[in-house]
């Protein structure tokens, strides 16, 4: 019995297993029929797929739309060829060059570079509407001053609070670093400096001492647009430049070459020449004693007089008649302050004039001393032109030297380097145009 169970144990063992094998190879049968079937249909639908695209053409497409482009742009030109209006007859070359000579004489009439400033934004005036100095400090343009902007729908004021860093204004950054004159729109510029864009606009760069230390913005307004003119702009600004690199070494102010033509025929005749009183005559006496106050008013220190070039002139070509009074005391040195700090006025040695030697004959010194004052002079007006907020906060706090110390300190080691020590030892230009210039005369608002 035994024998027989396992029998049947085993026929039953193999029967199953014929029956999982013959059902794995129709189980994989189905899978290959499946698959085949699977592979034709997407044969199938990739060729019909391909078909679809090669059908399709996309040339008339985009030569219908190109051909639109063009007929809206034809369209569009020939509606602003016929709305702009006819150009401006052009204006006779001589009367933009009398133009451009009498702006030039307005600008070279200046002493000083605010003076020369001042003038130049004026003078912009007739070829533009509004005008603006923006001074360049490191790589920001900052607002010194504005005209016309009152006048045209903003305010001059806003100028002054102007600032533009790098990449606020895009031109700004091309006249600082390309070097050249931008023409656009100027629509941009204008509402930062709070007026409406105007038709025309123009950023002339300023060069100084072979450096773009300013930038010149004029513009015009629809009603001024045809008295834009950018050439006479641009030779403005560049003869501008010019007079502040040589304003320390001009001796004419105004030049002879611009003073007006004489019309020798039209002229009268020339007066006859003065009689000359003999000597001791009631004439001679007050030519004499007039010449002795002009050399007199040159001698006191610098900001009691209008100007100092009065004094250079004087001492060089004419002699008194008569020995001049002794000259007055020095003041006397002022008390050092506690905390040490050190002071730019510079204290001549008892019996040295301040402001100059007096009566010295020879033309060598005096053109020294006229050359110092000069450079003081120029050194003092860059500063007050760089910081007139400064200025004027100090001279009411009388706290000014506090305020610009390392300005002044600076220009100061300027001065001592350039200026020979015979000339700084009897004279003290660079205090007297502190006082002058800085302080308004008033030598308490220095804060020495």
């Amino acid at each position: 019995m035994a024998v027989r169970g396992e029998e049947v144990a085993g026929s039953i063992e193999s029967h199953v297993r014929e029956s999982i094998e013959r059902m794995v190879s129709e189980i994989r049968a189905s899978i290959e029929d499946v698959r085949v079937v699977v592979d034709q249909q997407l044969k199938a639908a990739l060729q019909s797929v391909q078909a679809d695209v090669n059908s399709i053409n996309f040339a008339p497409h985009i030569q219908k739309s190109i051909g639109d482009l063009e007929q809206a742009f034809d369209e569009e030109r020939a509606a602003l060829a016929a709305a702009a209006p006819p150009p401006p007859p052009p204006a006779p070359a001589g009367a933009d060059a009398t133009r451009v000579k009498e702006a030039i004489q307005i600008v070279e009439r200046g002493k000083s570079q605010v003076d020369i400033l001042n003038a130049l934004l004026e003078a912009c005036l007739q070829f533009g509407s509004r005008a603006a100095l923006l001074i360049l400090r490191g790589e920001t343009f900052s607002g010194w001053k504005g005209v016309g902007f009152t006048a045209h729908g903003g305010n001059d004021e806003m100028v002054k609070r102007f600032n533009a860093a790098p990449g606020l204004i895009p031109q700004l950054d091309h006249v600082l670093h390309n070097e050249q004159v931008v023409l656009w729109d100027g629509a941009n510029l204008a509402t930062r400096l709070g007026v409406g864009a105007p038709a025309r606009a123009a950023l002339v760069p300023m060069v100084i001492k072979d450096k773009v230390a300013a930038a010149v913005y004029v513009d015009a307004t629809e009603d001024a647009a045809s008295n834009f003119d950018t050439a006479s702009l641009e030779l403005l600004v560049f003869t501008t430049g010019l007079l502040i690199d040589t304003l320390a070494i001009r001796k004419k102010i105004p030049s002879p070459s611009l003073n007006e033509a004489a019309e020798e025929a039209a002229a009268p005749a020339p007066p006859p020449p003065p009689a000359v009183a003999p000597p001791g005559s009631s004439e001679t006496v007050a030519m004499s004693a007039a010449s002795i106050r002009e050399m007199m008013a040159g001698a006191r220190p610098s900001f009691n007089v209008p100007a100092a070039e009065e004094f250079g002139n004087s001492t060089a070509t004419q002699r008194p008649a008569a020995p001049p009074p002794p000259p007055p005391p020095p003041p006397p040195a002022a008390a050092p302050s506690h905390d040490e700090r050190p002071t730019t006025q510079y204290i001549p040695p008892a019996g040295l004039q301040r402001g100059g030697a007096f009566g010295g004959p020879q033309s060598d010194d005096a053109k020294k001393h006229d050359e110092a004052r000069r450079f003081a002079r120029l050194l003092v007006s860059e500063i007050k032109l760089y910081n007139e907020a400064k200025v004027d906060q100090g001279r009411k706090n009388k706290d000014i030297y506090e305020r610009l110390k390392e300005d002044i300190d600076r220009s100061r080691q300027m001065y001592d380097e350039r200026i020979g020590e015979d000339v700084r030892k009897s004279s003290n230009y660079f205090y007297d145009e502190l006082v002058r210039i800085l302080a308004d005369g008033d030598a308490g608002a220095l804060g020495l």
